[in-house]
């Protein structure tokens, strides 16, 4: 996997650094602290340097860890998971570190008070951190850029950047597009939908088309229940015609 050259917050290289010089912290808790945080950097599979020091950035991953996956108890990865969280939100408080992540530019952030719908406003948002972190102004939004964000989205969140993710944050903006004043008039591409394709009635085995054909041509003959009782046909092959109450066809 490449990870992103440049983090736009703190990762947990900067939280383990931070909780190594604390003065405030035992050293009990700042081995624990540390420990934890590189524990569950490797089993990430990934750099401390390039995952975020933020909880809400990281929950979802670490509610995915399994303990028989990673090879030690239930009880290990629990508290690995209570110590990464309390280091978590002491580094936040003590770096000023962002709930949400890096904070909108006044560009971006008037543009995010201008959409009412919070469906629109919560697709976009993660586009209009990415671009306050990197400098990048709403006028200068295009497929180039977007694409960079989603790279950067699969490489530091758990958060889908497949073309389905790519259609919903495109279609949105393109929906604020001329909807909204002021607003960039540059549109996004949408990746199209992708038609569903499934196997035509050939490619079934023989003996399988067979016994299916074998069945409905059953369904067109007059025949008795398990208790006996008269059973009308229930659909005529040729033009799959149905009977009405009366059991006469249409």
């Amino acid at each position: 996997m490449t990870h992103p050259s440049t983090l736009l917050e703190p990762s947990f290289a900067g939280a383990i650094a931070a909780i190594e010089q604390a003065t405030d912290l035992s050293v009990q808790i700042r081995r624990h602290w540390v420990c934890s945080l590189r524990q569950i950097a490797k089993w990430f599979d990934r750099p401390a340097e390039v995952i975020p020091a933020r909880w809400t950035s990281v929950r979802i991953p670490v509610s995915q860890l399994h303990h028989a996956r990673v090879g030690v108890t239930a009880k290990t990865v629990a508290n690995h998971k209570a110590n990464l969280r309390a280091a978590l939100r002491w580094f936040g408080k003590e770096q000023g570190v962002p709930v949400r992540g890096v904070p909108l530019s006044p560009d971006w952030a008037r543009l995010r008070d201008l959409i009412e719908d919070r469906g629109q406003r919560a697709r976009l948002y993660g586009l209009m951190r990415y671009c306050s972190g990197r400098g990048i102004n709403p006028g200068s939004i295009d497929d180039t850029i977007l694409d960079a964000y989603l790279r950067y989205r699969a490489e530091t969140t758990a958060l889908a950047s497949n073309n389905m993710a790519r259609r919903s944050v495109a279609r949105t903006w393109n929906t604020c597009v001329g909807a909204i004043d002021g607003w960039p008039a540059q549109r996004l591409t949408e990746p199209p939908i992708k038609a569903s394709v499934g196997p035509v009635w050939e490619d079934f085995p023989e003996g399988l088309r067979n016994n299916i054909e074998a069945y409905l041509a059953g369904l067109t003959k007059i025949r008795r229940s398990l208790r006996g009782k008269r059973i009308i046909p229930t659909l005529i092959m040729s033009d799959r015609r149905w009977p009405n109450r009366g059991g006469r066809w249409t």
